[in-house]
């Protein structure tokens, strides 16, 4: 019998073979080097149920320890793990090297990590005094440096910003040839896909060069919420993900304050995970889970876009102050342990009591946690008083108002209504940088009132900037007098609140609460749009309307709509740009890839041309790297099989890890059936696609409509493939199935899905995107029979006017 209070010691003997898939665990990943050989190195991905695939563990988080850990390894490597070496590396009788690391502090198992390679570094010590060093393979060695900077000053950022100086003596930050997600945050040592940490000037674009920054400070951030502070059990996945894909744009703004973080938020985060949690089969932020599969599926745009999307509001409602104040002290007081989201509030209502506010977090933030969903809060005027006088009430908002409720994730209790922050301003008292808040409160018969000076001329706008994750309809005059003012001056309003109103607007016509005809009226205004991030929301929101008529005879209409729309903003910009500022590289590359794609003559014909000279003189590629997409994908669809095999030449042949990515895109853009059919087979050859790379490769051909019933019939052909590879992957899998079901929008596309389903009931991670599939099919039957004739009216008369 085991005596309290005595320290005993286990020995186990254990032993496995070193495979290069699946991507998780100890696993085995290759590179090829310049002289053309294959090089080998082993590292780990542990998160969230993989340690145990490395060692016998307790491989749950709140199972803390400190770890010692030797590494053995063959002449020509060296090892890399969560701490530094513990004095010097031994050289073994058979020339074998033992490395020995300092014991960690105390951490999960999820975060243990180590790496065995022939990497090279650069580095340098932070302000704080942290040894930082970013790895790659020697042919890379000249795009780690971005990556180095960014992460030195993001982390003594981090320092500052949560009051907690970094704890462990070094930062390690490496990139792998072959690694399932984007990066892994393992506490002293990151690993990262390549394409999310080199960033190579000349040749990356400038979305890769935000991506690495993005990602860089996302996984920072972790090492504070997640690492130090670390989740009780895998049902708040929330608050490690939520918490560090807020923070991220923290760490970004900090380094690249001329970027527009907080603008581009709304775009990249909020807005695009509302269409998945307007669905009957969304689910809460915070689920019971038990199995592999079941937490494999907590990481999802729920638990990292929602999460921050609601940590977001948090902030804006309770002030940045007093949120980073309640931030700080959880963290203080959870550190090297575990947590509950409840911690979290409890250490936020203190603050906000400490700063005189009478708010329990709590009590708020449940109706966001619990329930899944959000709200969409209907503000209406009374006109002729001379005031600006309104009432606003909520209702859970659905993108198919017609689905049956599920029963996966009862409602707990609040009745799907919710504690919403309302901020507002008026045209006579414009404000959107104040945080002038109400609370429309979650009783059955809510309504709020309020009496302002101004006129019935006077535009209203709520949910300034779009800080509230809910959605605002108005009035059909006050829709009127928002699309007036952007029609006479649009940059009265703020980016962010430009794009509100156009995702607000089509979505709220896609759940038939606002008329379609209204939404359209609100894009009259693009010819006059020349920002990022309203295009953003235009090519996302539009986007939707172009996949539900690609098949339809009212394609042609939409199609010449947009480029009468699109072509004011290509011809401002240029298809050679204005300047190299990052916000306008971005836009630049926008303006470009939509004048493409909806038929601008002189966009497509400057694509195909420099294509061309690049295939005539393949040693030298002239395309300025923030239109390569572009140029890329056009020249593969405008032309033939010369064009793609071109394309996959380069890919095969290059080292540069963005310029690979942008490359296999490409190759998803012929007009070629027989090409598309040769890009899905080779997909599943490893040593033609990385097997990171295959399911992007499927999703590549499954977003062009002349591969659209290709990637569905390879996907059903290659199930078991499928399945066996990816089926416990905590993205791949679940992305794979979202990608060849996207354009479904007919009822015999709803059997398919439905018998396949049937057929296969094994699935893996991706049985959540399964069952949203069929919703989002069902939605896409609904707007295809409630608003296609609706449009192609409106498109016909729009069209007709226009020429």
């Amino acid at each position: 019998m085991l005596k309290a209070g005595v320290t005993y010691s286990l020995t186990i003997e254990f032993s496995a073979e070193l495979n290069a898939e699946p991507l998780t665990g100890l696993y085995r990943s290759s590179y090829t080097t310049e002289d053309g050989y294959t090089r080998t190195i082993a590292s780990t991905f542990f998160a969230p149920t993989d340690a145990r695939k490395a060692f016998p563990c307790f491989d749950e988080p709140a199972y803390k320890a400190n770890f010692t850990l030797t590494v053995e390894n063959e002449p020509g490597y060296f090892a890399l793990a969560n701490m530094p070496l513990d004095g010097e590396n031994e050289t073994l009788s058979d020339e074998w090297v033992r490395s020995k690391f300092m014991m960690s502090v105390p951490m999960s198992t999820y975060l243990l990590c180590f790496v065995v390679c022939d990497f090279v570094k650069v580095e340098k010590e932070t302000k704080g005094g942290v040894q930082f060093r970013v790895w790659a393979r020697p042919e890379a060695s000249h795009s780690l440096t971005s990556a180095l900077d960014w992460g030195a000053d993001i982390i003594d950022y981090f320092e500052d910003y949560f009051q907690i100086d970094f704890p462990l003596p070094k930062m390690d930050m490496i990139a792998i040839p072959d690694f399932a997600a984007g990066a892994m945050e393992n506490w002293g040592l990151i690993t990262y896909r390549e394409s999310a940490l080199l960033y190579t000037d000349g040749v990356s674009s400038p979305s890769n060069k935000q991506r690495v920054c993005t990602v860089v400070s996302h996984e920072l951030a972790h090492q504070w919420f997640g690492n130090l502070v670390t989740l009780q059990w895998w049902d708040d996945v929330w608050l490690n993900e939520g918490f560090a894909s807020f923070v991220e744009y923290l760490g970004v703004e900090h380094v690249e304050p001329t970027w527009g973080m907080n603008d581009q938020f709304v775009v990249r985060d909020l807005q695009p995970v509302m269409n998945t949690d307007a669905l009957q089969t969304s689910r809460p932020i915070i689920v019971d889970v038990e199995t592999p599969d079941d937490i494999n599926q907590q990481f999802d745009p729920i638990s990292y876009n929602k999460g921050a999307s609601i940590l977001r509001m948090l902030q804006n409602f309770l002030g940045q102050s007093t949120f980073r104040k309640g931030v700080n002290s959880y963290l203080k007081r959870f550190a090297y342990g575990n947590a509950v989201n409840t911690d979290l509030w409890n250490e936020l209502t203190k603050a906000a009591v400490e700063d005189g506010q009478d708010v329990d977090v709590a009590q708020v933030m449940d109706t966001w946690t619990l329930q899944m969903g959000f709200p969409a809060v209907n503000v209406t005027r009374t006109y002729g008083g001379g005031n600006v006088d309104f009432t606003a009430t909520q209702e859970r908002f659905l993108s198919n108002p017609d689905s049956e409720e599920q029963s996966t994730y009862p409602d707990p209790g609040f009745g799907y209504r919710w504690y919403v922050p309302m901020t507002y301003t008026t045209k006579s008292d414009a404000n959107f940088d104040g945080n002038n808040t109400e609370w429309l409160d979650p009783g059955p018969d809510t309504y709020i009132r309020w009496v302002f000076g101004g006129s019935d001329a006077d535009w209203l706008i709520v949910n300034i900037r779009q800080f509230g994750y809910y959605r605002v309809n108005y009035d059909d005059d006050n829709w009127l007098l928002i699309s007036q003012q952007l029609e006479a001056n649009n940059k009265v309003f703020p980016e962010s609140s430009r794009a509100a109103f156009l995702s607000d607007a089509f979505n709220l016509a896609r759940g038939g609460e606002l008329s379609m005809v209204t939404a359209f009226e609100l894009t009259s205004y693009l010819t006059k749009e020349r920002d990022y991030v309203p295009w953003v929301a235009v090519d996302s929101n539009l986007g939707y309307v172009d996949l539900m008529l690609s098949r339809s005879k009212a394609y042609g209409n939409f199609q010449s709509y947009m480029l009468n729309q699109v072509t004011p903003f290509f011809d401002f910009i240029g298809w050679e740009g204005q300047s190299n500022a990052h916000l306008e590289s971005l836009s630049h590359s926008l303006a470009v890839n939509l004048a493409c794609q909806y038929g601008n003559e002189d966009c497509i014909n400057n694509a195909t041309l420099e294509f061309a000279a690049w295939m005539a003189d393949s040693s030298t590629n002239m395309i300025n790297p923030t239109l390569r997409s572009t140029v890329y994908c056009t020249a593969v669809s405008a032309g033939g099989q010369d064009e793609w095999n071109f394309a996959y030449e380069q890919y095969q042949a290059t080292l540069d890890a963005s310029e690979s990515s942008t490359l296999l895109t490409s190759l998803g853009c012929s007009s070629q059936v027989w090409v598309l059919n040769t890009f899905l087979e080779i997909s599943l050859d490893p040593t033609k696609v990385r097997t990171q790379d295959a399911v992007n490769a499927v999703g590549y051909v499954a977003r062009n409509p002349v591969g659209y019933s290709l990637a569905w019939d390879f996907f059903r052909a290659n199930w078991d493939v499928y399945r066996a590879t990816y089926g416990d992957s905590i993205f791949q899998f679940s992305s794979l199935v979202d990608s060849v079901t996207a354009h479904f929008n007919t009822e015999f596309e709803l059997q398919m899905l439905e018998d396949f389903m049937a057929d296969h009931p094994d699935q893996g991670t991706a049985s959540r995107a399964f069952v949203q599939a069929v919703d989002s099919t069902k939605a896409n039957i609904r707007w295809v029979d409630s608003y296609l004739e609706e449009v192609a009216t409106w498109l016909d008369d729009s069209v007709s006017t226009t020429t």
